[in-house]
């Protein structure tokens, strides 16, 4: 999901490197066609912010495909308002893209990725798209956003509890910091921000690439990844 921009346009292009049958989903239609065709990949618009929306995409992929191998759960929103003014608007909004989403989806899934598993031979993977922020407090008042990051990383390993015995794996990779839009938006809190995230926040003195997050993401998907299940991969 997300698969048009940022980091899920990473791991789309990693994918399709590999040989993979890619099918992105995407809320913006320009975006996703754009992508679909440049790359040659398989597109459904989605707006996956509601339960219709998250049902809508599995029909629509059911409709489509007979199976699924890896689901890749990466459309998310940040929010970030002070803590004396924090409306539960941005829980709301946050909480039901990066948490609710994933859950409902890896549930309209679940079967189809069971029935793919059998085929295989081999586990279905879940791979779950979290934050460092969801690991430790970040220095902006991000506080819906990081809560919804944590939640994403324990719904994971619930997951991965409920799901072991349909031989699905569910796993998280906890991002650093990637040069996308989301991180563009740090802006807003100075013009040294992301200096200061380079020299104090990283230890290695780099932003991500996709090659990090597209790594991370083909060992969890690959049989290397196979009896990995329930755990948080940080790539920071």
């Amino acid at each position: 999901t997300g698969g048009a921009k940022g980091v899920g346009l990473m791991l789309t292009e990693t994918f399709l490197e590999r040989g993979s049958r890619v099918c992105i989903a995407s809320r913006n239609k320009n975006d996703g066609e754009k992508i679909s065709k440049r790359l040659k990949c398989d597109f459904i618009q989605a707006d996956l912010s509601t339960e219709d929306g998250c049902k809508n995409l599995a029909n629509e992929f059911k409709r489509r495909y007979e199976y699924l191998d890896v689901l890749i759960n990466n459309s998310g929103v940040a929010w970030g308002e002070p803590f004396e003014s924090h409306s539960e608007k941005g829980f709301y909004k946050t909480h039901a893209l990066n948490v609710v989403a994933p859950f409902l989806l890896s549930r309209e899934f679940a079967d189809l990725m069971e029935n793919s598993s059998r085929k295989r031979g081999t586990p279905s993977r879940i791979i779950n798209i979290g934050s460092i922020a969801g690991l430790k407090p970040q220095k902006f008042p991000t506080f819906s956003y990081d809560a919804s990051k944590a939640a994403l990383h324990h719904l994971s390993r619930k997951l991965a509890d409920e799901l072991s015995s349909r031989n699905i794996t569910v796993n998280v990779i906890a991002l650093g910091f990637f040069p996308t839009k989301m991180t563009d938006s740090l802006d807003v809190y100075g013009k040294d921000v992301k200096d200061n995230i380079m020299a104090n926040g990283l230890l290695i003195k780099r932003v991500g690439r996709a090659s990090d997050v597209g790594g991370a993401a083909v060992y969890l998907a690959s049989s290397a990844g196979s009896w990995v299940t329930g755990t948080t991969l940080t790539c920071d």
